[in-house]
């Protein structure tokens, strides 16, 4: 399976779509998944801005052939401006997110009792995914090819330790809603949440340092990324409005 990272960096860089390692090697394991994840983000050769929890949905873990959610990286490349139209260059979604600002190295298993005490913000963020994936997407194949992880969109910082759980997100499309939910439907709690994604970062050998952006998964589902005008009302957190234009 030593191949398999140069490969996915070549279908990256030429915009080509992921083949699956999971139907070429039946024994392929969770753990194995990680091991060419980190190897392709290596080959990546990108400033790390970040990491991101996926499948944090008993039903998306479901549809995904797996039992527990997944991490993924988040580059600097990846970070689009909400105040220009957005290209895109292949197919993606759209999730509405809450995402933790990490004020401080972190390199301990944390606890929900002091995560809060290693950040120094929160955000309403966008994430822009896509698994790119030649077959039917599972849970294997998104780890390997870094958990669908393609963009994301910023919002305006807030104190870490405001109540998040209780706060209602909706996303539109030209004033028609997409998606709605409750931040705290995310893995149990916003802070929960965090604390998964942070020891699972560690766990995975990846390193968080001050500045890296934290977001901890999808609230109210997901939806296409088509051309069109869009806005995301994170009820305390603020609005985000961004239009995607026509590739």
């Amino acid at each position: 399976m030593s191949d398999w990272p140069q490969k996915f960096l070549h279908a990256f860089s030429e915009r080509h779509h992921y083949d699956s390692v999971s139907a070429a090697h039946d024994e392929l394991s969770l753990d194995d998944a990680y091991d060419i994840q980190h190897r392709f983000v290596a080959l990546r050769q990108q400033p790390i801005s970040g990491y991101k929890a996926a499948l944090t949905a008993p039903a998306a873990q479901q549809a995904m052939g797996i039992d527990v959610p997944i991490v993924g990286v988040l580059f600097a490349d990846g970070e689009f401006a909400s105040d220009r139209p957005i290209v895109l260059h292949k197919q993606a979604l759209l999730e509405t997110e809450i995402g933790f600002v990490c004020a401080s190295h972190i390199d301990q298993e944390v606890t929900v009792s002091n995560v809060l005490h290693h950040m120094a913000g929160c955000m309403a963020m966008i994430e822009i995914a896509s698994p790119n994936l030649a077959t039917k997407p599972n849970g294997l194949d998104l780890v390997a090819t870094n958990s669908a992880s393609y963009g994301y969109i910023v919002g305006e910082k807030h104190p870490a330790d405001m109540p998040l759980d209780d706060l209602s997100v909706r996303l539109t499309k030209g004033g028609e809603t997409l998606l709605s939910g409750s931040a705290g439907e995310v893995l149990g709690g916003q802070i929960q949440a965090l604390t998964w994604l942070v020891n699972q970062t560690l766990e995975r050998s990846y390193s968080i340092e001050p500045g890296h952006l934290l977001m901890t998964g999808s609230i109210g589902g997901m939806c296409p990324a088509t051309p069109g005008d869009y806005s995301a009302d994170f009820d305390g957190l603020g609005t985000i409005a961004w239009r995607i234009a026509e590739d």
